[in-house]
């Protein structure tokens, strides 16, 4: 079952669309409008360096979180230490 990807020539909306055989020509889902235009679409493809920079952005993307929890174990950790003496 092909998956499409679509802009609409009236209201600029993009959209995907799951396209078979037997259905109608799909239509905006914004305004309803036929006059689509199919784009080109980036096939699937895995290779290192995808992998290497989508592992680079996640940790990006969470490194306030860890920063947050390491400080929150070293404080913890200090609280203790100071407790024990």
């Amino acid at each position: 079952m092909p998956l499409y990807e679509y802009v609409c020539r009236a209201c600029k909306h993009e959209f995907e669309a799951l396209v078979r055989a037997q259905d109608p020509a799909p239509a905006c889902p914004s305004c309803k409008s036929a006059d689509l235009e199919r784009l080109h679409s980036a096939f699937g493809l895995a290779s290192e360096d995808m992998t290497r920079a989508n592992v680079k952005k996640e940790r990006k993307r969470r490194l306030p979180q860890h920063r947050a929890e390491q400080n929150e174990e070293y404080q913890h950790a200090l609280k203790e230490h100071l407790h024990d003496d």
